[in-house]
């Protein structure tokens, strides 16, 4: 703590990607005097449990284009920092069970043409040759777009953080906030034990903790922690007979709630829970970090009604059942 500054222009609370990104684009833009606070180590929390899908077609035409811009920067940082970001473009495949959602996703498709964007189409017959994992008996339409992809969010914090500091932003970590301070109802200060450091600014970036860090400052910010649950199969033929480097697209299917997406040599399905479980970090270990929460099956299950044939693999008498894992993180 002794190598703490007592004073900077801007001090970022949270080492994971988001905190990092600020960072590294405050920097890139000239801005000096950066510190970045994390409480355990970078990428810990949110990030570490992050899927990492990467779907360049969006409802509106700034996410459309924050998007592009991420991809690009994927491959930039590699080059500027030397370190890999994961960035793999395998395509997704986003399907559609009913007239609406095929009205929404083909509005997607119109949209990304106008940025250029390849995107298609497709009818079940198609879907099921791209994800043969999948039952297509309601699927009505898909859209294939072959330029989108995957990265390793804990990579890609680590390059942005690696350029945030070669232009001279100061990163610490296990360094946790405990206070902060203000002067005329504007920020003054970050608290950490008994260390002030004077600050003309505070970002607060600290995933499901940032609700608690703001009302440090009498700030209420609206974000509560979810559940969030995801399966891991195990090794699946259809997976390990795609041959080393291959992939699948990733897999949307917005009506049953999902998302997938191969790992190693089996899938990684997740929920997207309509019916969240929220829960408070009071209940989490003071230092929970990378880690995992116990196993809820029915949790999870209260989910699967909606459409159980939509899991990959479950025609083949994969069902969710076959997880040889599942846990859950939390994002604010």
């Amino acid at each position: 703590m002794s190598n703490l500054p007592h004073q900077a222009r801007t001090v970022i609370i949270g080492g994971g990607v988001i905190g990092c990104s600020i960072a590294y684009h405050l920097a890139r833009e000239g801005r000096k005097d950066i510190v970045v606070l994390e409480r355990s180590k970078l990428t810990s929390g949110t990030t570490w449990h992050a899927a990492g899908l990467v779907r360049r077609l969006r409802p509106s035409a700034t996410l459309t284009k924050l998007i592009n811009y991420s991809i690009d920067l994927y491959t930039e940082l590699e080059v500027e920092t030397g370190q890999a970001t994961g960035w793999t473009q395998t395509g997704s495949l986003t399907l559609a069970t009913n007239e609406d959602r095929l009205t929404n996703i083909k509005r997607q498709v119109s949209l990304g043409r106008a940025f250029g964007l390849e995107a298609e189409v497709v009818d079940a017959k198609r879907a099921k040759e791209l994800w043969p994992l999948i039952e297509v008996d309601d699927v009505i339409g898909a859209v294939w777009s072959p330029a989108d992809g995957r990265v390793n969010p804990s990579d890609v914090a680590l390059a942005l953080s690696k350029g945030a500091k070669s232009r001279g932003v100061q990163i610490f970590e296990d360094t946790r906030v405990t206070g902060l301070q203000k002067k005329a109802r504007r920020i003054s200060g970050v608290e950490v034990g008994e260390h002030v450091i004077e600050a003309e600014e505070v970002i607060v970036a600290c995933g499901l903790w940032s609700r608690e860090v703001a009302e440090m400052a009498g700030a209420h910010m609206p974000l509560y922690a979810c559940e969030h649950f995801y399966m891991l199969t195990k090794p699946l033929e259809e997976v390990q007979a795609l041959g080393k480097g291959a992939h699948l697209p990733t897999l949307n299917d917005q009506d049953a709630f999902l998302y997938a997406r191969d790992d190693v040599e089996g899938l990684l399905v997740g929920s997207f829970e309509p019916h969240a479980k929220g829960i408070s970090t009071k209940d989490l270990p003071a230092d929970f970090s990378f880690d995992l929460l116990d196993e809820d099956w029915d949790a999870l299950h209260a989910d699967d009604g909606k459409r159980p044939e939509a899991h990959p693999g479950a025609g083949k008498g994969r069902s969710a059942n076959a997880a040889e894992r599942a846990g859950k993180f939390h994002a604010g």
